[in-house]
């Protein structure tokens, strides 16, 4: 895994949890809501779509490009894919199991709707999309080539789609830290599990 990017993750997550621990994910919604920057809305409705698996394919092409001369293309290949299909597989397992788990929408009915927006009520737990886009980000600044991996942009981006999801009234403060720690692990077992083990 690459370090600048797992060393950066954590100072990030940290520092969710300490929000969570002072303050809690109700009143961490409050705060969110009570002041949301309008003029946010559709800028975090296309932010979170980098939460999704439609960037996934254009990933793969790029890559299978960049590692054309490395020596290194189907292990990269296999450490995404494996990456991925663990990032889809076990946080929708968890939403299963918890699948009562109420979604801001059911707890703060009275939020203004936002335009574009489909709500979901249930599921909450964990956020389905800061798991993906952590595992997503941490696998390209590993499996990128050196000066392409960009790490640091690669985390402002997990954390971005992980509080648009709060922003969006999507998802609590709890959700999105669980499922960026699942989202990291999902990335670690998959390059592990490729037997990739390149970091910088």
């Amino acid at each position: 895994m690459n370090k600048t990017y797992t060393h950066t993750f954590f100072l990030f997550w940290s520092l969710l949890g300490l929000m969570y621990v002072l303050v809690g994910s109700h009143a961490f919604m409050h705060s969110i809501q009570d002041d949301r920057w309008l003029w946010a809305d559709s800028l975090f409705q296309v932010w979170t779509k980098l939460g999704e698996g439609w960037l996934m394919p254009i990933a793969f092409v790029i890559l299978w490009k960049m590692h054309q001369k490395s020596g290194k293309r189907q292990m990269v290949m296999k450490a995404l894919g494996l990456t991925i299909v663990l990032a889809i597989v076990i946080p929708q397992g968890m939403k299963w199991l918890f699948s009562e788990s109420p979604r801001p929408w059911t707890v703060f009915p009275t939020v203004p709707d936002m335009p574009g927006l489909v709500k979901s009520f249930y599921k909450s737990f964990p956020s389905g999309h800061t798991a993906f886009g952590v595992a997503w980000t941490s696998a390209w600044a590993t499996l990128a080539p050196h000066k392409y991996q960009l790490p640091l942009a690669m985390a402002v981006i997990a954390l971005g789609i992980g509080f648009s999801r709060i922003h969006l009234h999507m998802h609590w403060l709890h959700d999105v830290i669980a499922g960026g720690l699942l989202g990291l692990g999902c990335a670690y077992v998959g390059i592990r599990w490729s037997g990739f083990t390149e970091t910088h």
